[in-house]
């Protein structure tokens, strides 16, 4: 693991792809995340309590700088079409499943509440929020807020309030 300065991870933590993982400045990582893709995390990053991210070492997912997930959270990067028919679970022979691998992003200054679940392929925004318990099917749109199941958008964000929280910090932007 790579990691830069201020980094926090804590001993119940399972990072399966740990030999590619990527960690920027001010990062911490609570008790109980569990993580099988490929990893990249930028700086002042925090991942709260048992969050998982799912998919395995052919996939992967990234979070950006100022990004965090909050308690609970389900990345999913990786895994069974179920409305194909085909067999699913992964002791199940390749050939014989129809398998969504996509990676997912967190953009600068995006969150999501607990307990939220993201699906493969999304990209959530540059400063995008998630609602607790919410399902993200689609990528969303930068500095909106979203909740629900699929998630929804219900507002905008003024990011120039963040900005300039970045600036003081000594963030480049």
């Amino acid at each position: 693991m790579k990691h830069g300065k201020d980094f926090y991870i804590d001993d119940d933590v399972t990072i399966k792809c740990s030999d590619t993982a990527v960690f920027g400045d001010h990062v911490a990582i609570d008790k109980g995340f569990y993580c099988t893709t490929q990893l990249e995390v930028g700086d002042y990053v925090h991942i709260s309590p048992y969050c998982t991210v799912i998919g395995g070492k052919e996939s992967s997912f990234k979070m950006e700088a100022f990004s965090g997930l909050s308690c609970g959270c389900r990345i999913v990067c990786c895994g069974d079409d179920f409305s194909s028919g085909n067999l699913m679970n992964p002791q199940v022979p390749k050939e014989h499943r129809k398998i969504i691998n996509k990676p997912v992003v967190m953009e600068k200054f995006s969150c999501l509440g607990s307990n939220c679940v993201v699906m493969p392929g999304v990209v959530i925004a540059e400063g995008s929020v998630v609602g607790a318990n919410s399902v993200v099917t689609k990528s969303t749109e930068p500095w909106t807020v979203y909740v629900g199941a699929p998630a929804r958008p219900i507002k905008k964000r003024n990011k120039e309030k963040a900005y300039q929280s970045a600036r003081e910090l000594g963030y480049e932007l």
